[in-house]
């Protein structure tokens, strides 16, 4: 599995297994836990950004987390997109 590929299958199908939305939750867990050894982020394309309703020009971590939110949504935190926005800026990515 791969986080690019899972974001590409869920923008086309809106479905992933629970296995799979693990993988993503792990990867994102992964680079947060490691954003400050980070020097810079893949851009996803254009269409993925639009389908996920992002900015244009996010990276994929940004649209895992905007995968998760929709599909595993929290309910006592800030969404993750919000999360790994506010460490992207804090971090200068």
């Amino acid at each position: 599995m791969e986080l690019t590929e899972l974001v590409k299958d869920f923008v086309a199908t809106k479905l992933l297994s629970s296995i799979e939305l693990d993988f993503l939750e792990a990867e994102l867990w992964e680079t947060i836990q490691h954003i400050s050894e980070i020097n810079t982020l893949t851009v996803a394309p254009k269409y993925i950004c639009k389908k996920l309703e992002v900015e244009e020009n996010s990276c994929w971590q940004l649209c895992c987390a905007a995968v998760l939110d929709s599909s595993r949504p929290l309910k006592h935190q800030k969404e993750r997109i919000d999360n790994f926005k506010n460490l992207i800026n804090q971090y200068n990515l």
